[in-house]
């Protein structure tokens, strides 16, 4: 099966990499009942003290039996560290309550569950993993301190109906994993929700994250689906760098309901922001992307893409991208793209709405401290072909809300720009080859 996912990935068409999904998913129905017919150790709270050396044991005597299931009756357990093994799953009773210890001594591997070099993993049941917000003064940026989840170099992972709150760090830090599914998460609070990195085939659906950090994050990854996930955080929906990357049927909106702890604020700041920073030597150029049926609201920017000086976006290139059914209200800028030298970017964007934040004052100036091109809604440079097909822009302004340069091809058709005054809706400069089809302004078919 694995031989024949691979080979399956390695197309880039969209069509392909679904029935590859259909495959996955057949591939991992094992995973819902992992333990059936092995091991199964039951454990029951104590009342006081940690339960670090109990837990361990019960995990450690399922994996020597072959793998099972350790099962957690109703109830607080306070833990340290503790190690996942090989074939054994988790298993949440309705009304648990896994507690980190609040002492950062009690934690090692910088995790609160940790796993290295394992395969057939699971997290399972609708119990609640509580990270307490452990304060390490020695620990990343002087408080933080373990991930919730860290795994490394993984395979076969399932974590399933459970949810992660005040997470010390990452609430689920994945690299060099593979075969993940992630159903049914919430994660409240703590900093970044899913991040992973140099990870392949990861499925997350029907998940609700609402994080003071990136909601999901990562770099170098390959064939991912997120599907039917609410996303809520004070800094990004998506920081993403992918190779065959999907979302679909997604609902994201800020401000934030955690804090940014560390900035102290609480409005959202992108959907989509690319991922690629130089000093983890990426490898893989990001591509192949599907954004479809997606709503955002009250978000200051919906895609940015700078890899001329972005905050770690400028390793490898990102290629093409296929957005349709997007709509986007309450925004401050809808795309600000600068792409590489040799034009690698190319975008198709069709049946999408783009609306200006009702009373906002924006100049565009930056964006986590890296120039913006400008204030427009859409702004683009150093681009291979972007494509515009029944979409709306909406913004009051008397300068271009949609401003391109630098580009080989530009095509409009079905474009609708509200802009409420009479100036010139756009600007195209320095574009070789330039289409444009039925374009409305202001109710007005531009002539």
């Amino acid at each position: 099966m694995i031989g024949l996912l691979n080979k399956i990935w390695k197309n880039n068409n969209h069509i392909v990499f679904s029935i590859a999904l259909i495959l996955v998913a057949v591939f991992f129905i094992g995973m819902k009942n992992p333990d059936s017919g092995k091991t199964r150790l039951v454990l029951s709270p104590d009342k006081t003290g940690l339960m670090t050396q109990k837990i361990q044991s019960a995990i450690d005597s399922c994996a020597k039996t072959g793998g099972g299931s350790v099962v957690f009756s109703s109830g607080t357990y306070v833990s340290g560290s503790i190690k996942l093994k090989s074939h054994v799953t988790l298993q949440f009773e309705k009304g648990v309550i896994l507690q980190g210890s609040d002492n950062y001594k009690d934690y090692r591997n910088d995790a609160f569950i940790y796993g290295k070099e394992l395969s057939d993993i699971a997290i399972c049941g609708v119990g609640i993993i509580d990270g307490v917000n452990c304060y390490n003064p020695t620990g990343e940026e002087g408080f933080r301190g373990p991930h919730c989840i860290r795994l490394i170099n993984c395979k076969n992972i399932l974590f399933k109906d459970f949810t992660i709150k005040n997470s010390a760090n990452w609430a689920i830090n994945c690299r060099y994993c593979s075969n993940g599914i992630v159903d049914k998460v919430s994660i409240r609070g703590g900093h970044d929700g899913l991040h992973t990195r140099f990870c392949d085939n990861f499925k997350v659906d029907n998940c609700d994250f609402r994080t003071g950090d990136d909601a999901i994050a990562g770099n170098d990854n390959r064939d991912f689906l997120i599907s039917n996930c609410k996303i809520n955080t004070s800094c990004n929906g998506f920081r993403i760098g992918c190779f065959n990357f999907t979302v679909k049927n997604c609902q994201l909106w800020g401000p934030g309901e955690s804090v940014h702890k560390i900035q102290k604020r609480n409005n959202m700041l992108a959907a989509f922001v690319y991922f690629s920073p130089k000093d983890d030597n990426p490898k893989l150029i990001s591509g192949n992307w599907l954004i479809e049926n997606v709503t955002v609201e009250n978000v200051d920017h919906f895609f940015v893409y700078n890899f001329k000086d972005g905050l770690w976006q400028t390793g490898q290139p990102l290629t093409n991208i296929k957005m349709n059914n997007v709509t986007a209200k309450g925004i401050l800028g809808a795309f600000n793209i600068i792409g590489d030298q040799d034009l690698k970017f190319s975008m198709k964007l069709e049946n999408s709405s783009f609306s200006f934040r009702e009373g906002a004052v924006y100049k565009g100036d930056l964006f986590e401290d890296a120039k913006l091109l400008s204030p427009a809604l859409f702004s683009a440079m150093n681009f291979n072909k972007i494509e515009l097909e029944n979409v709306t822009f909406s913004k009051k302004s008397e300068s271009p809300i949609l401003n391109f340069n630098s580009g080989k091809f530009l095509f409009f058709e079905k474009l609708n720009l509200i802009t409420g005054n009479d100036s010139k809706p756009f600007s195209i400069e320095k574009v070789k080859s330039v289409v444009k089809n039925r374009i409305t302004v202001n109710g007005q078919l531009d002539q």
